[in-house]
């Protein structure tokens, strides 16, 4: 899992929760923290190259899924737009399926309708979940304004 030091914490911490390996064979470098195990980077990989078909629904699934991306390369800017630093057509194409129109830009995927993606994803993303963006969008949400917008949450 390649991220910042804050994600790998979290990520690191599950694992070891879930008992998916050992301490001692949770590997980490500056960038990344990992663990070998066969099977496990066989059904990811899975995963990856048949997300199209597995989350094409507006679900808790692709909700997970979406969050976790987001939680990996995604982000907030200062001025509120939401966005993946890193990228692949099937992201951008999964996105549009969902009903999230997105756009490249200065090398970042800059999501449509942010408002209502973080809504999607704000109960599965672990890295984001205290994002003081996050706690603006249910206050929307519990007073009843239509999330949206022009590409600032």
């Amino acid at each position: 899992m390649e991220g910042g030091k804050e994600l790998q914490q979290v990520f690191a911490q599950k694992v070891l929760e879930l008992g998916l390996t050992a301490s001692d064979k949770l590997l980490s470098d500056e960038n990344k923290v990992y663990f070998y195990h066969g099977k496990y980077r066989k059904f990811f990989q899975e995963i990856e190259s048949e997300k199209l078909e597995r989350y094409k629904y507006i679900n808790e699934y692709s909700a997970s899924y979406l969050a976790g991306l987001f939680d990996a390369v995604g982000g907030i800017s200062e001025s509120g737009v939401v966005y993946l630093e890193r990228f692949g057509g099937m992201d951008e194409i999964l996105l549009m399926r969902l009903g999230f129109p997105n756009r490249p830009k200065e090398g970042k995927l800059v999501i449509g309708r942010p408002k209502a993606f973080l809504l999607f994803i704000r109960n599965y993303t672990k890295l984001f979940a205290g994002h003081p963006v996050m706690e603006l969008v249910a206050r929307r949400k519990r007073a009843g304004k239509r999330p949206g917008g022009d590409g600032h949450a």
